[in-house]
Protein backbone atom coordinates (compact mmCIF):
# COMPACT_ATOMS: atom_id res chain seq x y z
CA UNK A 1 0.00 0.00 0.00
CA UNK A 2 1.24 3.23 -0.97
CA UNK A 3 1.13 6.60 1.82
CA UNK A 4 2.03 10.17 0.04
CA UNK A 5 3.30 12.69 2.86
CA UNK A 6 1.88 15.20 3.92
CA UNK A 7 2.87 18.46 2.70
CA UNK A 8 3.04 21.56 4.62
CA UNK A 9 3.14 25.10 2.55
CA UNK A 10 6.64 25.71 4.27
CA UNK A 11 8.53 23.14 3.06
CA UNK A 12 7.08 23.75 -0.47
CA UNK A 13 7.48 27.58 -0.40
CA UNK A 14 11.59 26.45 0.35
CA UNK A 15 11.72 23.34 -1.98
CA UNK A 16 10.26 24.35 -5.30
CA UNK A 17 11.88 28.02 -5.34
CA UNK A 18 15.32 26.66 -4.73
CA UNK A 19 14.99 23.41 -6.97
CA UNK A 20 13.37 25.90 -9.85
CA UNK A 21 16.12 28.36 -9.13
CA UNK A 22 19.06 25.92 -9.23
CA UNK A 23 18.31 24.43 -12.21
CA UNK A 24 17.49 27.21 -13.97
CA UNK A 25 20.42 29.08 -13.08
CA UNK A 26 22.80 26.04 -13.76
CA UNK A 27 21.27 25.62 -17.38
CA UNK A 28 21.02 29.96 -18.06
CA UNK A 29 24.44 30.25 -16.47
CA UNK A 30 26.58 29.14 -19.51
CA UNK A 31 25.12 31.45 -22.21
CA UNK A 32 24.20 34.36 -19.63
CA UNK A 33 27.67 35.13 -18.19
CA UNK A 34 31.16 35.46 -19.48
CA UNK A 35 32.80 32.90 -17.73
CA UNK A 36 35.75 30.72 -18.16
CA UNK A 37 34.84 26.82 -18.71
CA UNK A 38 36.26 25.81 -15.00
CA UNK A 39 33.47 28.39 -13.27
CA UNK A 40 30.99 27.00 -16.00
CA UNK A 41 31.25 23.51 -15.14
CA UNK A 42 31.58 23.98 -11.20
CA UNK A 43 28.31 26.06 -11.59
CA UNK A 44 26.56 23.89 -13.58
CA UNK A 45 27.65 20.63 -11.75
CA UNK A 46 26.89 21.91 -8.30
CA UNK A 47 23.65 23.67 -9.41
CA UNK A 48 22.13 21.56 -11.83
CA UNK A 49 21.65 18.05 -9.45
CA UNK A 50 20.79 20.12 -6.24
CA UNK A 51 17.98 21.67 -7.96
CA UNK A 52 16.53 18.06 -9.34
CA UNK A 53 16.99 16.75 -6.14
CA UNK A 54 14.75 19.52 -4.63
CA UNK A 55 12.34 19.05 -7.12
CA UNK A 56 12.66 15.19 -6.85
CA UNK A 57 12.17 15.22 -3.09
CA UNK A 58 9.15 17.63 -3.00
CA UNK A 59 7.78 15.21 -5.32
CA UNK A 60 8.76 11.86 -5.35
CA UNK A 61 8.71 11.19 -1.59
CA UNK A 62 6.15 8.48 -0.62
CA UNK A 63 5.74 5.44 1.77
CA UNK A 64 5.17 1.59 0.72
CA UNK A 65 4.31 -0.92 2.92
CA UNK A 66 4.33 -4.88 1.33
CA UNK A 67 3.85 -7.93 3.15
CA UNK A 68 6.88 -7.66 5.62
CA UNK A 69 8.43 -4.51 4.84
CA UNK A 70 8.09 -0.67 4.88
CA UNK A 71 10.20 1.69 2.18
CA UNK A 72 10.37 5.59 2.37
CA UNK A 73 11.68 6.38 -1.06
CA UNK A 74 12.56 9.95 -1.15
CA UNK A 75 13.87 10.97 -4.59
CA UNK A 76 17.07 8.89 -5.26
CA UNK A 77 17.15 7.31 -2.08
CA UNK A 78 15.36 4.49 -0.86
CA UNK A 79 15.04 3.07 3.32
CA UNK A 80 13.74 -0.59 3.39
CA UNK A 81 12.69 -1.41 6.71
CA UNK A 82 11.68 -4.72 8.21
CA UNK A 83 7.88 -4.37 9.47
CA UNK A 84 8.57 -6.39 12.60
CA UNK A 85 11.59 -4.61 13.47
CA UNK A 86 9.09 -1.42 14.22
CA UNK A 87 8.92 -0.62 18.03
CA UNK A 88 7.12 2.70 18.27
CA UNK A 89 5.56 5.60 16.64
CA UNK A 90 5.39 8.87 18.53
CA UNK A 91 4.90 12.00 17.73
CA UNK A 92 8.63 14.84 16.73
CA UNK A 93 9.05 17.15 19.18
CA UNK A 94 11.62 19.17 17.21
CA UNK A 95 9.92 19.07 13.61
CA UNK A 96 12.60 21.30 11.65
CA UNK A 97 15.80 18.18 11.82
CA UNK A 98 16.42 17.23 8.31
CA UNK A 99 14.59 13.82 7.80
CA UNK A 100 11.63 12.67 5.00
CA UNK A 101 9.29 14.51 6.55
CA UNK A 102 7.81 17.45 4.94
CA UNK A 103 5.52 18.37 7.07
CA UNK A 104 6.14 19.77 10.44
CA UNK A 105 3.56 17.63 11.87
CA UNK A 106 6.20 14.84 11.59
CA UNK A 107 6.44 11.05 13.41
CA UNK A 108 9.98 9.24 15.04
CA UNK A 109 9.51 5.50 13.68
CA UNK A 110 11.45 3.35 15.96
CA UNK A 111 13.29 0.38 14.20
CA UNK A 112 15.24 -1.95 15.67
CA UNK A 113 17.50 -1.11 19.21
CA UNK A 114 18.41 2.71 18.48
CA UNK A 115 17.71 3.24 14.81
CA UNK A 116 14.64 5.50 13.83
CA UNK A 117 13.80 7.48 10.76
CA UNK A 118 11.03 10.76 10.37
CA UNK A 119 7.95 10.68 8.47
CA UNK A 120 5.09 12.34 8.05
CA UNK A 121 2.19 10.32 6.18
CA UNK A 122 -0.98 11.75 4.86
CA UNK A 123 -3.14 9.98 7.37
CA UNK A 124 -1.37 8.82 10.14
CA UNK A 125 -4.11 6.98 11.46
CA UNK A 126 -4.55 4.50 8.26
CA UNK A 127 -0.76 4.28 8.43
CA UNK A 128 -0.70 3.26 11.80
CA UNK A 129 -3.43 0.53 11.58
CA UNK A 130 -1.87 -0.78 8.04
CA UNK A 131 1.37 -1.31 9.62
CA UNK A 132 -0.31 -2.85 12.68
CA UNK A 133 -2.30 -5.32 10.06
CA UNK A 134 1.04 -6.65 8.97
CA UNK A 135 2.72 -7.51 12.15
CA UNK A 136 3.18 -10.62 12.70
CA UNK A 137 3.76 -10.20 16.53
CA UNK A 138 3.10 -7.49 19.59
CA UNK A 139 1.42 -4.22 18.31
CA UNK A 140 3.52 -1.13 17.43
CA UNK A 141 3.49 1.13 20.10
CA UNK A 142 1.56 4.14 19.01
CA UNK A 143 2.22 7.52 20.99
CA UNK A 144 0.14 10.31 19.09
CA UNK A 145 1.14 13.83 21.91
Amino acid sequence: MKFQPKKDLLYGVILIPIGVFCITFGVLFPFTFDADIVSIIVITVLFLPLGVYSLWCWFGTSYLIYDDTFIIKQGPFRRTISIDTIEKIERNTNPLVASTALSLESYILQYKPYKHCIISPENIDIFVVELQRKRERTPINFIRD
